[in-house]
């Protein structure tokens, strides 16, 4: 009897294996799907967009009518549903992006043709939240032919990922939206102020990620919150930064130490790709700053001190009463 049981357990158990492994066999990751379906460049168009500003926003990500057929339209509904909000016809949907895909030895690359009209999101600024999206190479171009912040852009890219079959966790679009936001707010607040610099603000969000992906969930907010500060402190940025904006950063570190977006095998590499790309475009404004910072050694360090201090009062207790 024991034994048929056993053999109905392990038959279940190999069964649940099977089911398990067709069901992630028919799942494609974001770079599998962009790798896979991007035959031909695809354009996502804000559904605001008047008949002859859908013309020029064509023409300005580089539209090829002679051979580019994949053109769609980020509706209201569709905005709602990817962005988790009401569904309401007033909103105004004008950033339009383009994704091409792009050869594996290549990086990640964030084009704004208009950046007049894209007034609140930068270049990098959409590469780090692509980044946590799980984009490790690919071409995105982003147009406008009015100003409007560039938030919705990213939406776009959702919904391009989405319709060609990817499969994009609701935690991965969160994690990539939360970000995007903390860091256009916190780069608009903080304009023309002494020791404030966006490319800095990158960078070290780049080296944050990496931090939390090697620590992952078993740091502590609080180890979370010196990996933040101290490399803040690193790019000579915490002081420029208020209190709240800090913590902002520290609530989404928080937020993607416990996500399964840091588990994918090429997050890291992607970002030092994506830091070394800032860096290099950006090169005076890194001068004598330590580029090789890792705030993970800072805590390990600390857990060593106190457990040195734990061992040497044990070791006195210990000979007192021997």
């Amino acid at each position: 009897m024991r034994l048929k049981k056993l053999i109905m357990g392990v038959g279940l158990a190999l069964m649940a294996f099977s089911f398990a492994t067709k069901a992630q066999a028919a799942t494609s990751s974001v770079q599998e799907v962009i790798d896979e379906s991007y035959v031909q460049p695809d354009y996502v168009l804000g559904y605001s967009l008047s008949d002859s500003q859908r013309s020029e926003t064509l023409s300005l990500l580089g539209y090829d009518s002679s051979k580019d057929t994949s053109v769609k339209t980020l509706t209201t509904s569709a905005y709602a549903s990817i962005m988790d909000v009401a569904d309401d016809s007033s909103l105004q949907l004008y950033s339009s992006v383009k994704i091409k895909k792009l050869g594996s030895s290549k990086g990640l690359s964030v084009s704004i043709v208009t950046p007049e009209n894209i007034t609140k999101v930068t270049e990098d600024m959409y590469r780090n939240a692509a980044v946590t999206l799980g984009i490790e190479h690919a071409e995105i171009t982003v147009a406008s032919p009015i100003q409007v912040t560039g938030e919705s852009a990213l939406a776009g890219i959702y919904y391009s990922l989405e319709q060609n079959g990817a499969s994009v966790s609701t935690e991965s679009k969160e994690l990539a939206q939360e970000e995007l936001n903390a860091l256009s707010d916190i780069n608009a607040e903080n304009q023309n102020k002494e020791g404030y610099d966006a490319d800095k603000l990158n960078v070290a969000m780049t080296d944050i990620k990496s931090a939390v992906a090697d620590g992952g969930s078993s740091l502590s907010e609080s180890d979370i919150r010196k990996i933040v500060e101290d490399t803040l402190s690193n790019y000579g940025l915490k002081d420029s930064m208020t209190s709240n904006q800090i913590t902002v950063i520290v609530n989404f570190a928080v937020n993607l130490s416990k996500s399964s977006v840091i588990k994918n095998s090429n997050f890291k590499s992607t970002l030092t790709s994506l830091k070394n790309s800032i860096v290099s475009k950006a090169k005076s404004t890194f001068s004598g700053i330590n580029l090789n910072f890792d705030a993970n050694s800072a805590i390990e360090s600390g857990k060593g001190f106190f457990a040195n201090l734990w061992q040497q009062i044990v070791n006195f207790f210990t000979n007192l009463f021997s």
